[in-house]
């Protein structure tokens, strides 16, 4: 048995959340890492878990706290990659613990961790490959490391990388996440997306079939894999009967895939009455009338949409494989039959031009969603916008993940990507006008105040209109 330490890197909230957006943003558990630990634990290793962000623990404490394990196991998206080498070279310094690394990053770019101080690193899925790499360092079996699929290490300065692991074909061979071993009641889900706390999360799926641009997918892969109908409604009772819950919201990207899947599930809630609220995120071109009004019945109140763009010539170039005409049917379908939409919008697309921007603003307040989201686009590594925002021009440092943490999307202060012949002061300018367009429109505001029915109400309202103002 070891002892086994599983670290989400600490970042502060002044690091994480720029112009005014601390208020309404949500904290998510890091349920990948939860996933490992639970498969770990099964095997009898002892396993905590530190979520840096959820927690407010600092850089010194988490280091000190990594004296007392036998091994480190950080999770690294590009992000935050500049905090999670600080971490790993302290634990090296400190402790000499051996630092095993996972998540986006370490699959896209292994070689960066290697040559941080990083011992091994995970590449793809990590449940499998975390149990049976800290089996082999425990039995210290050395000479077995190099038969352990899906991992990277150096030999003699070189790096090695091992056969990639199969993706787990049945979810359902996963143990529960181990939401014991996180500060459950350190999480929230916006304000602006819900008034009831505490709201848990799940994911059930993994894969997808999309091909857009400005995804990963590399550890996951293209085939998509969900929990069985079962599975999933077992999890939402666990989240409100264990944990609490007062609204359950799905987390993955693509919940919707699965149309028979779906359908099970919300007849499996109708029959268990779950009793509390739940939302989800959807691809536009997964959706249809019957399951959105079976949604509906099963207590679907809020459906997030990858809308992404109000151009059809950047929808095609994201590859996207939707277009405003199909967009529109869906939203309007959606609306009529009474969910709440929140609509994700990308700004400053490798190639996009300032009026392109504009069309997806005007397109977002014709669409009248009740939330809008305006991200700027960030290609990160392993992505096909990472390659085309070096080749075809903007202002962008394919090596930024190393110079600075990356804040929360929605409210950036510093544009990671600038698209050719805009600067990243004008393209603050139109972000900052997408948001003022959308939520200062008079029938917004009037719509937003015919909604208070509770000082609370008028609370999120407030945060969130001196979130828009601050920003």
């Amino acid at each position: 048995m070891a002892r086994v330490l599983l670290i989400h890197p600490p970042i502060s909230s002044e690091e994480l959340y720029k112009r005014g957006s601390q208020a309404t943003a949500s904290i998510i558990p890091p349920l990948g890492l939860a996933y490992i630990a639970a498969v770990l634990e099964k095997s009898g290793h002892a396993v905590e878990i530190i979520d840096g962000i959820a927690s407010n623990i600092s850089v010194e404490e988490t280091i000190a706290k990594a004296k007392n394990f036998d091994f480190v196991g950080i999770t690294v998206l590009s992000a935050f990659f500049k905090r999670c080498v600080e971490v790993v070279k302290g634990i090296k310094s400190a402790a000499g613990v051996p630092v095993i690394a996972g998540g986006a990053h370490a699959t896209a770019m292994p070689g960066s961790l290697l040559e941080s101080g990083v011992d091994y690193v995970v590449i793809g899925e990590g449940e499998e490959t975390a149990r049976e790499l800290v089996g082999a360092l425990v039995s210290k079996s050395y000479a077995n490391i190099n038969k352990v699929k899906g991992i990277a290490f150096l030999r003699d300065g070189k790096m090695v990388v091992t056969e990639r692991r199969p993706h787990v074909k049945n979810l359902d061979d996963l143990p529960m996440p181990a939401r014991h071993l996180l500060p459950m009641d350190k999480y929230k889900t916006s304000e602006a997306r819900t008034y009831r706390n505490p709201s848990h999360s799940l994911i059930v799926s993994r894969g997808c079939k999309g091909s857009c641009t400005f995804c990963f997918k590399g550890a996951f892969g293209t085939e998509f894999r969900c929990h069985s109908a079962e599975r999933i409604v077992q999890e939402m009772f666990e989240l409100r009967d264990r944990y609490k819950a007062k609204e359950v919201a799905f987390l993955d990207d693509n919940f919707t895939t699965d149309r028979e899947g779906v359908l099970a599930v919300c007849q499996l809630l109708l029959e268990k009455n779950l009793g509390i609220p739940w939302s989800c995120e959807a691809r536009i071109d997964t959706v249809d009338e019957e399951m959105l009004r079976m949604m509906k019945r099963a207590g679907c109140e809020f459906i997030a949409y990858g809308i992404e763009s109000g151009s059809d010539r950047i929808l095609q170039s994201i590859n996207k494989r939707i277009d405003t005409k199909t967009i529109t049917k869906i939203i309007r379908k959606t609306q009529v039959i009474g969910i709440s939409i929140r609509g994700y919008f990308i700004l400053g697309f490798v190639g996009e031009t300032e009026a392109e921007m504009l069309e997806t603003i005007r397109f977002a307040t014709f669409l009248n969603p009740d939330i809008a989201t305006f991200s700027l686009l960030i290609p990160f590594p392993g992505t096909t916008d990472y390659i085309r925002a070096q080749k075809e021009g903007g202002d962008f440092d394919p090596l930024f993940f190393r110079k600075k943490i990356v804040p929360e999307f929605n409210f950036l202060d510093d544009p990671i990507y600038c698209p050719k012949d805009i600067s990243p002061q004008r393209l603050l300018e139109i972000h900052r006008e997408a948001y003022r367009r959308f939520y200062f429109r008079p029938y917004f505001v009037m719509k937003a105040i015919a909604k208070i029915r509770s000082f609370h109400d008028l609370k999120r309202l407030f945060q969130g209109a001196k979130t828009l103002v601050q920003s």
